[in-house]
């Protein structure tokens, strides 16, 4: 039995590929390179290019997430199930890592070849539709991924952050935050009384974190990602491009 056939046969008794044809299987198995990889190996660090769609044949795997201050576990990955879908969006970088929690036996395939046996459409197609439906759920999740461990100061500058990418103007002092938000609306997107959100902001007001234009106001991109990265605030720093790495 060569290769191929078996790798045919391998695909075909996965149940969550149980509605493809086989003409489809066929074509998914013809794109995929077959991977082995060890326990506690990785098959995928954050950060990379968001270049190929994984398909655990056989084993278990785990993707985490590391925030500020420590690594997330999102998700055990069981055989059958497909990862790494951050390639199907419009996404440069992968979120997650995923090291193998036993021995894998992993298939790797281009997300163009994927989409094409799967589907019989382009990437480029697929790609918008999913970036105006689940795009925004993907960003959800992404972002109470990351406030997992993080106390109130960074998730009340992530969230800010989040506003200013997709409610903000830009401003010479920062971006201007065009939503009109209560105390008590912070308070309900981070999980926190409005007291407490008062004081956190009271406190990124005197710290140049934010900056009060009657009731405008304006957040300082640089300190707020300064802050959700663990680092230090400090003055100065690029606009343009902490802005590009916040959306």
């Amino acid at each position: 039995m060569t290769a191929e056939i078996s790798q045919l046969k391998l695909l075909g008794r996965l149940r969550t590929l149980g509605w493809m044809s086989e003409a489809q299987l066929g074509k998914l198995s013809a794109a995929t390179v077959t991977r082995r990889v060890r326990r506690h190996e990785t098959i995928f660090f954050e950060g990379e290019d968001a270049n190929r769609v994984f398909l655990l044949l056989s084993g278990v795997a785990k993707l985490t997430f590391l925030n500020a201050s420590e690594r997330i576990l999102v998700s055990l990955v069981g055989p059958g199930e497909i990862f790494g879908v951050s390639s199907l969006l419009t996404v440069a970088k992968r979120p997650f890592r995923c090291d193998a929690f036993s021995d894998c036996l992993v298939g790797v395939i281009s997300p163009e070849a994927f989409v094409d046996a799967t589907l019989g459409v382009r990437l480029e197609d697929l790609s918008r539709v999913l970036d105006v439906t689940v795009g925004r759920w993907w960003a959800m999740l992404l972002r109470y991924t990351n406030f997992l461990g993080l106390a109130l100061r960074e998730r009340l500058a992530g969230a800010l952050l989040e506003l200013g990418s997709k409610f903000g103007a830009e401003d010479a002092r920062g971006q201007l935050l065009t939503l009109k938000l209560t105390h008590s609306d912070l308070a309900e997107l981070v999980g926190a009384s409005r007291q407490r959100i008062t004081e956190q902001l009271s406190e990124f007001e005197r710290t140049g974190v934010i900056i009060r234009d009657g009731r405008r106001l304006i957040i300082v991109t640089s300190q707020l990602l300064a802050l959700v990265q663990g680092e230090k605030p400090g003055p100065g720093g690029d606009e343009s491009k902490v802005t590009r790495a916040a959306r």
